[in-house]
């Protein structure tokens, strides 16, 4: 009886590891190497946590370990819900006020709570930082003008991001020379705050995809869509 019952827990224990199992690019670097499906890989994904870098550096390293675009895509796809359901994100700041601190000076090093949509709505300027050579800042902020659907915000383009409220940073995913994949965030400055992120092609206008991609993930952020 008594085998029984920690053949019982040990199973439990087992399903609950793989249930709460946090992938990382290294794993799923490792799995590709291994030599294991993307089919398989996407599978295991599907059912587990992950904690996945996909910022440039983390695409490019991923390209490099052989992992599928198919397999990539879906781990931009559950970073980018993952940072929809994201809970406010509050910065560091100074708490130690001296008694001559007056509440003006207060209020400024007071702890800031920002969500994605609420840095969106609050943004006055944005700028745009690219670490590709195309699409040219020109090319972009006149097609990003041209659209409704981001004139609505009433966001003013400034040259440099530490004048910005907002800005977007665009970089190319290195080894897509098929695909041509582009990939951007937005980021609110103050906070830190990834308020949205996407990818496109650049087969066509490039600037145009970009420009259609960033107003369209703006929008299921602040819910504007109209």
């Amino acid at each position: 009886m008594k085998k029984v019952i920690l053949t019982l827990i040990l199973l439990f224990a087992a399903t609950a590891a793989a249930q709460t199992e946090i992938l990382t690019n290294a794993q799923i670097i490792e799995m590709s190497k291994a030599g294991l499906d993307k089919t398989v890989i996407i599978k295991k994904i599907n059912g587990s946590a992950g904690s996945f870098d996909v910022s440039a550096n983390g695409l490019i390293e991923l390209k490099k370990g052989g992992v599928a675009d198919e397999v990539i895509a879906l781990m931009l796809e559950k970073e980018e819900t993952k940072l929809a359901q994201s809970p406010p994100v509050k910065t560091d700041r100074p708490t130690n006020y001296s008694e001559n601190t007056t509440p003006t000076e207060a209020q400024q090093f007071s702890p800031v709570v920002v969500t994605p949509k609420d840095a969106l709505l609050n943004a006055r300027t944005v700028a745009i930082e690219k670490s590709s050579l195309n699409p040219s800042r020109q090319s972009l902020e006149k097609e990003l003008l041209k659209r409704p659907q981001w004139t609505k915000y009433n966001l003013t383009l400034v040259r440099y991001k530490q004048d910005a409220d907002i800005y977007i940073e665009i970089g190319f995913v290195p080894f897509s020379l098929i695909t041509h994949r582009y990939v951007f965030r937005i980021y609110d400055r103050r906070s830190g705050t990834i308020i949205t992120a996407g990818e496109t092609t650049s087969w066509g206008s490039l600037a145009h995809h970009l420009a259609r991609e960033i107003t369209q993930k703006m929008d299921l952020v602040s819910g504007k869509t109209n």
